[in-house]
């Protein structure tokens, strides 16, 4: 599957914002996308997904194009989850509610918060580029555990369920064999599918508190709850192996 990145370029962040009128794309709907204390409370969303098990994927798109202006619109919480169904929000249906909410507003219309803007993108950004950069010079790089920044949710839910599918496969050999007999299953098979089950579920944890972080900036216990999380994976990027 083609993998790509989710930088996007400030300019297009900057236009997009100021043609959004500071509202939800979603027709009639008033929610902000910055509070009057110019906390991000919506949802930077792609028409066409960055990963190929995301909603309408379209594997021709470059990079560039996936991130890029045409592609790109802020939605509030509850309509980003309804425009999941892609039965009813097709390509061209979501790029019609952009087109009709953008044409509502001149682009200087609303004065966009350059340092809450600046913030959005380096607060999430800077922290995934440093894991990328920790496991890069992972202790042992030969055994390190496979750590891709940019999957999404819906990829590591899946990847779950890879891994749990193996290793529901070998608990069914187990059942019928003992550990002097499969070495192999019980001290180097089943350590490391649980590895990798453990990594993809502490990535799924920190992913989702984000997205809480997001939709309620000024609670401080989720805040320190995210802090804890990415400082812990932080270590599991750099030291966590698999057994050999």
């Amino acid at each position: 599957m083609k993998k790509r990145s989710r930088q996007i370029p400030f300019s297009d962040l900057r236009l997009l914002l100021a043609r959004s009128g500071n509202q939800c794309a979603y027709p009639d709907c008033s929610h902000p996308i910055f509070n009057d204390e110019n906390l991000f409370i919506a949802q930077l969303c792609h028409i066409e997904a960055v990963s190929p098990l995301g909603q309408r994927y379209n594997p021709s798109n470059s990079s560039k194009e996936t991130n890029g202006y045409e592609n790109l619109l802020f939605l509030c919480y509850r309509h980003h989850k309804e425009t999941d169904n892609i039965s009813t929000y097709s390509v061209q249906r979501l790029k019609k509610i952009k087109a009709d909410h953008e044409t509502s507003f001149k682009e200087a219309s609303y004065k966009y918060p350059n340092e809450a803007l600046n913030e959005l993108i380096k607060e999430t950004s800077s922290y995934w580029l440093q894991i990328e950069n920790i496991h890069a010079d992972h202790i042992v790089p030969d055994l390190a555990v496979p750590i891709d920044i940019n999957s999404n949710i819906i990829y590591l839910i899946e990847s779950i369920k890879e891994n749990l599918s193996h290793l529901s496969e070998v608990n069914s050999v187990l059942m019928d064999e003992c550990k002097f007999t499969l070495f192999e299953y019980v001290c180097l098979v089943m350590p490391n599918l649980i590895t990798k089950i453990s990594v993809a579920l502490d990535q799924i944890e920190i992913k989702y508190i984000e997205e809480l972080v997001l939709k309620n900036p000024e609670n401080n216990e989720l805040k320190t709850k995210l802090n804890q999380l990415r400082a812990s994976f932080q270590e599991t990027a750099q030291f966590s192996g698999f057994t050999d």
